[in-house]
């Protein structure tokens, strides 16, 4: 025992000012997993790393240093349980509720801040941190808040209005400060007066037989504890430990929180620098720096507490700079961290003490030792970093480049640092250090300019040496080594010419050139703005608008339930997956028998527990159960005997907590026999080398390309010119906030068995359950209350953890439940179709389209799930909105060794439209042509037919053209780019034009059908059921709606609850952007059945009110209640003579966007996007807009963020989680974001002349790759004329840019000799660390 610890044997914890004891805590359980096991289930588990927000709580403790209390946001993902021991958490239940709101709740509600609703308590949490430690908070403090959340619905714009602004548009709060005292949640009484009754914090220590938690408060105790338990791993804020534990299987057995040694907290200034201690949080830290920099008396002396500063703007999210200290961000020796290289570069001297050896001091630049290695002795510790003031002639400056701005893991992290000496009018350099993230420190590069003097002619010199430096081979860990290689070369020209900038007031020989000044300073987004448009109804109706979702003060309030929220059920058991850790193989053998001696398991599910082809049931020989999939029975539930991508199910343990049952998979013992390279991608050189394609394909031909042309075609030989070319996009992951999830419990009797599944499919989940138990579907119920995102990615993949579940709950007769991990989720549940194309265009001189070639291919996955139907919507969206009078397509399918990629958002949609672009801009380059022009002379008019025969109807493609060019100001601004870029060298912005067109009906004809049923009661309140299911996009709202128009009844007299299979049968998936138009209709039929048996009281008693006659109905033994039922007409396409009507309608809109982009970094801002959509007469106009700009922010991302990445050999998926995926955050989206709906347009083929939204503007977001490449041909053209060229963008050739547009091909496309010197080809044989799915 540790002297001065007191032995603790009680966790006491004060959640919402209720204390909860818990006894014998566990050190490894986290936050988030005390507060849902003591029924706090709103705040929600969206990653477990501390990436998305959705678990974000405050906690307040007492600062026995000021004696006052410190509130701050945090993850509980991370966080442990035992770190808030005597504090005060505050969750989204404790701050208001459906009855008494916060104002911050309210103000993200009324404002449609909330869709699917998962990730709105994280975010009204770290709302509320800021307002209550913020009461004055600017619009930028309300942005900056929320850097550390994430949403995939909303588009973030409604959030930040609502954050800023209250129903009248003034800037606020969202509250007074009354409202906010009114509502806030105290530090309790009886926690605050124990605090102040001791003179310091309290010394203590929870044990058990296997793990202890020490928590000391002095220096003294910590070294105690180190020289008895040299191995003990010190926490602060859990943020490394934590991701160790969860993703590298680490075990500490001793854990040591340093959240309270006050000595590790000061900060000393004098005359030569600071020293922080090592305990100080990044949070402090950086107010600490920002006040030194502000008050600082000479500048010149703060240059390095700048570059700190630089670097932690961009830290990770706030939650996480709130608890992770200095020493810990040290300690770890991550080659990424952010802030390393500063220290490094400062020359800063870290002071470290055991209780064996004393005090010493380490200089940084002697610290890091190798990967992961420090000059640390076993027992010692860092107490504090002195960092040393720089002086008059001592530069130094920080950057980062990553993915995406916020919250990310660098690509590459630099500070530079140099020291000059004055001789006359030259300066000569004296020393420095170039220190770059997991590179290293430039030596050589150093050596080669020590002595010389400081010009603009040093960058030609220290590239070479810098690449001699940084010696990266093609197949080095992390990937995108040419890239790294040109940062480090760009890093250091802004470097130069910074330096020479700072010192052109003393030598005006290194001024830079106006056109140069950008260097100086990064890419910054302004205040986020949004202005929506659109008219609502005015008459008495609910339908037509903005009516509030319905679901959105429980989603703000924590009260809105998802699968994991449901209290556990008597018995319930856990399954955890037991999957391949091989691509391509044969299983040799399984052995369980480890896992089923651990704590807790009950047992191992596999092929074998499935019912035989000869149980018991209807489908008797017929019957194989472990035979599954969507479409084409082509998936093993189980994998029996071969394994065909890495994470396929195995089988599943069985345990009473999730956590025995993690923990017993990892002890499942498989061996393989000949394993093979995996096939991954469906480039040239794997996939179509090994010819692995599935047998189906489609194609698509028309005009003279067709088996029997029209009478009236354009012959080839219109075409004046072809180009050809070749295009790919790569894969997106949907990143729904709830991860997959499903609970199957079964009946006593009759072999009932009731599902609850996060699923947008719930009559295939019934219909694939009853498959594998080899029982009727009339013995099953599927239930859907809401899910947490969806976008396409729970319409097929859900089923199978549903399937698995009831084979385990069968054998057990008690309910089983299983999450998903974030990263089981993106390693096994697919993503959107990679696809590539070759393409060969025919036009004239004026642009005018002839002919278009497409050969098709995407990367459909193991097996073929929906990827014929996705291929078929890719061709017929090749023509996206163009008149084409000659196409020759053809679609199909590469078989790899991947999880089956599925639905998403748009389903082959946008690939096929996204590969037009490409060939648009492709002529209209040829021709040296805007390609706006391009885009609107071939634009559809009524009356004209698709390649598909299709007829074009109702289409104000021109008008919409007409009044985005007006409203955008689209021609001034097109001139005003070409003037920035003109003044700018290595800054350029771009702006484009583009449209889209999206069809309407599910592509497999029997689906386009829908069901409802409607109740209405004798006190007239209406139940409302249909088949459709609610992932955020208000489709419950607006049935709601539907309803009471019908019965005309305030909304408040309908109610729908949940989803049933039972209620509504053979449902088809919510997905194709159709539930409105199917749902609606058939909830509408049955409001009128009602309606017209109503109708003859109705006559007789005019003066009656409904509720009157709703009861008066009942007494007349009137019938209450009907089905309704809708089947779109008309639709009747034959993929085999390629006539008939494949679509009921088309959705369009057309987007302007302008970004910049830095041409030496890749990074880049959108400034502006407007849209236009017309989607007829919204039923919702606010719910629609949210849709709008939803898809947009999610087709951005799409097409510049978001990349998967996968290692070509083993097939294992890289990036897992928002550690490694970057979705877009709250400063990815436009700055300016503006949405107009076209008033005027109706569409007589959906329900109240409305047109489908969820899908239809995402590829708008395509508008923003477009814009990047727009700046890039600016940036090629400036090395034109760098090189003797014109300088002219018209005169740029034709080059591929490819989706998506991230930071590294932004930088590569701007070609220049630092990209030329990084050039790092595979040697014969290689393969690179990862390729892109």
């Amino acid at each position: 025992m540790v002297v001065g610890l007191t032995p603790k044997t009680e966790l006491s914890v004060h959640v919402n000012q209720r204390l909860i004891r818990d006894p014998t805590p566990d050190p490894r359980e986290s936050l988030i997993a005390f507060l849902r096991r003591h029924g706090l289930t709103g705040t929600k588990l969206g990653c477990a790393e501390g990436g998305c927000g959705s678990c974000t709580v405050v906690v307040s403790s007492f600062d026995y240093q000021t004696r006052t209390i410190r509130h701050e946001s945090l993850n509980a993902c991370l966080t442990p349980a035992c770190a808030v021991h005597m504090k005060h958490v505050v969750t989204i239940e404790g701050i208001g509720s459906v009855k008494n709101l916060h104002p911050a709740q309210s103000a993200i509600a009324l404002n449609h801040g909330s869709q699917c609703g998962f990730c709105t308590p994280g975010i009204v949490m770290s709302l509320y941190a800021e307002l209550k430690t913020n009461p004055a908070a600017t619009e930028h403090d309300i942005e900056e808040a929320f850097d550390g959340n994430l949403c995939r619905c909303t588009g973030y714009r409604p959030i930040l209005d609502g954050a800023k602004t209250n129903k009248k548009q003034k800037v606020i709060k969202s509250a007074t400060n009354s409202d906010l005292s009114a509502h806030d949640v105290p530090f309790p009484m009886d926690l605050h007066a124990w605090h102040l009754a001791r003179s310091k914090a309290e010394a203590y220590v929870f044990e058990n037989s296997a793990y202890n938690w020490f928590h000391p408060t002095s220096l003294t105790e910590l070294l105690d504890i180190l020289d008895a338990f040299p191995a003990a791993k010190l926490i602060h804020g859990n943020t490394e430990v934590g991701i160790e534990v969860r993703f590298k299987n680490q075990n500490y057995h001793v854990h040591v929180d340093m959240s309270e040694m006050h000595e590790l907290k000061q900060t000393v200034r004098s005359s030569k620098g600071v020293s922080f201690g090592a305990a100080t949080t990044l949070s402090s830290l950086q107010t600490q720096l920002t006040a030194f920099v502000s008050s600082s008396g000479e500048p010149t002396q703060t240059r390095g507490f700048k570059a700190l500063l630089d670097n932690i703007k961009y830290f990770a999210g706030r939650q996480v700079r709130n608890v992770s200290s200095i020493g810990g961000n040290i300690c770890t020796a991550s080659p990424i961290s952010d802030l390393n290289p500063v220290w490094v570069a400062m020359d800063s001297v870290l002071t470290v003490r055991s209780k064996a050896n004393g005090e010493r001091s380490i200089p940084m630049r002697q610290f890091f030792l190798g990967y992961r290695k420090t000059a640390l002795q076993p027992g010692e510790v860092v107490v504090s970093i002195f960092v040393p003031y720089t002086t008059p002639l001592q530069f130094v400056l920080a950057y980062k480049q990553a993915k995406r701005r916020d919250d990310d893991i660098a690509i590459v992290n630099a500070a530079l640092s140099v020291t000059l000496e004055r001789h006359g009018s030259q300066f000569i350099v004296h020393d420095g250090c170039f220190a770059f993230g997991g590179m290293g420190i430039a030596h050589k590069t150093l050596a080669q300019i020590r002595g010389k003097v400081w010009s603009r002619a040093l960058m030609d010199e220290m590239s070479p040496k810098l690449l001699e430096d940084m010696p990266l081979t093609a197949t080095a860990p992390g990937g995108q080594i040419e890239y790294r290689k040109t940062l480090a070369q760009s890093f250091v020209a802004k470097f130069v010419m910074s330096v020479c900038s700072d010192l052109s007031a003393d030598a005006k020989s290194l001024s830079l050139d106006v056109r140069e000044m950008s260097v100086l300073q990064p890419i910054e987004r302004g205040i986020s703005s949004g202005i929506q448009v659109f008219a609502e109804s005015k008459g008495p109706g609910s339908v037509g608008k903005s009516v509030q979702h319905v679901s959105a003060l429980k989603q703000v309030t924590g009260e809105a339930e998802y699968i994991d929220d449901m209290p556990p059920l008597h018995n319930e058991l856990h399954g955890a997956i037991v999957g391949s850790s091989i691509a391509r193989g044969l299983i040799k053998s399984v052995d369980a028998t480890a896992a089923l001696r651990a704590p807790g398991v009950v047992d191992y599910i596999s092929y074998k527990d499935t019912a035989g082809p000869h149980g018991h049931g209807m489908h008797q020989d017929k019957h194989d159960p472990n035979i599954i999939g969507p479409v084409f029975k082509d998936e093993e539930l189980f994998a029996t005997r071969e394994v065909v991508h890495v994470g396929q199910m195995i089988g599943m343990i069985v345990a009473k907590t999730e956590a025995q049952a993690r923990a017993a998979a990892k002890l499942v013992k498989i061996e393989y026999e000949q394993q093979q390279q995996p096939i991954i991608t469906i480039e040239a050189s794997d996939a179509i080398a090994a010819n692995s394609f599935f047998p189906i394909e489609r194609r698509i031909n028309s005009g003279v390309f067709a088996s029997t042309p029209p009478a009236r075609i354009t012959p080839l030989s219109a075409a004046e010119h072809f180009v050809e070319g070749t295009t790919r996009m790569s894969a997106q992951e949907h990143f729904y906030l709830e991860t997959q999830g499903s609970l199957v419990v079964p009946g006593k009797e009759d072999d009932e068995y009731e599902i609850f599944s996060s699923t947008q499919n719930p009559t295939e989940t019934q219909h694939l359950v009853a498959h594998v138990l080899g029982i009727a579907s009339n013995r099953i119920v599927c239930r859907v209350k809401r899910m947490g995102g969806g976008f396409g990615g729970k319409e097929t993949r859900s089923v199978f953890i549903s399937c698995a579940l009831a084979v385990a709950a069968r054998k057990l007769r008690v309910p089983v439940r299983c999450i998903l991990t974030r990263e089981e989720d993106m390693a096994i549940s697919g993503t959107r179709h990679p696809f590539a194309a070759n393409y060969k265009i025919g036009f004239t001189s004026q642009g005018k389209l002839i002919s278009a070639e497409i050969d098709v291919f995407s990367n459909g996955g193991f097996s073929m799930d929906l990827s014929l139907p996705i291929v078929e919507r890719c061709l017929t969206h090749l023509d996206n909105t163009y008149s084409i009078p000659n196409m020759k397509t053809y679609g199909r399918i590469c078989k790899t060794n991947m999880p089956t990629n599925t639905a998403f958002r748009g389903f082959g949609g946008p690939q096929g439209m996204m590969i037009m672009e490409q060939c648009i801009t492709h002529v209209a380059e040829y021709l040296g042509k805007p390609v706006e022009d391009i885009r609107r002379m071939n634009l559809y008019t009524n009356g004209e037919m698709t390649h598909f025969n299709t007829p074009i109807e109702d289409v104000y493609l021109e008008r919409a053209w007409q009044e985005i060019v007006a409203s955008s100001d689209f021609e001034n601004r097109k001139r005003a780019v070409k003037a920035y870029n003109q003044a700018n060298k290595y800054r350029k912005r771009g702006i484009t034009i583009m449209p889209t067109k999206f069809g309407l009906a599910f592509t497999a004809r029997h689906l386009n059908q829908a069901g409802a049923l409607v109740h209405v009661y004798s006190d007239g309140s209406v139940r409302l059921a249909h088949g459709g299911t609610e992932m955020g996009q208000g489709l419950h709202t607006k049935m709601i709606q539907i309803a009471a128009d019908a019965f005309g009844v305030p909304i408040s007299d309908i109610f729908v609850s949940e989803t049933r299979t039972d209620t509504v049968a053979n449902t088809s998936a919510t997905a194709a952007s159709l539930s409105s138009d199917l749902n609606g209709m058939a909830v509408l039929a049955a409001c009128q059945q009602i309606m017209e048996r109503l109708k003859p009281l109705r006559d007789q008693h005019p003066s009656l009110s409904w509720k009157e006659i709703v009861n008066k109905a009942y007494f007349e033994r009137i019938n209450l209640s009907a089905n309704g039922f809708y089947a779109t007409p008309d639709l009747a396409f034959d993929w085999t003579t390629l006539q008939g009507r494949m679509f009921s309608y088309f959705t369009y809109g057309i987007a302007v966007t302008e970004v910049e982009i830095d041409c030496l970094t890749g990074d880049h801002v959108v400034l502006r996007s407007d849209l236009i959509m017309d989607i007829g007469r919204p039923i919702n106009p606010a719910i629609d807009v949210g849709q709008i700009e939803g898809a947009f922010t999610q087709g951005l991302g799409w097409c510049t963020l978001e990349e998967q990445l996968v290692s070509p050999t083993s097939g294992v998926l890289l990036t897992r989680g928002p550690g490694l995926y970057k979705i877009p955050g709250f400063k990815d989206i436009p700055v300016d974001f503006r949405v107009t709906v076209m008033d005027g347009v109706r569409n007589s083929r959906a329900i109240h002349s409305s047109k489908a939204v969820g899908e239809p503007p995402l590829f708008l977001g395509a508008s923003v790759l477009f814009a990047v490449r727009d700046a890039v041909r600016a940036a090629r053209a400036e090395q034109q004329l760098a090189s003797g060229g014109s300088g002219e963008v018209a005169a740029v050739p034709y080059f591929r840019l490819d989706s998506p547009a991230t930071s590294e091909r932004i930088r590569l496309a701007c070609t220049d000799a630092f990209v030329e010197a990084a050039r790092t080809p595979l040697k014969e044989g290689e393969k690179p660390w990862s390729v892109a799915a």
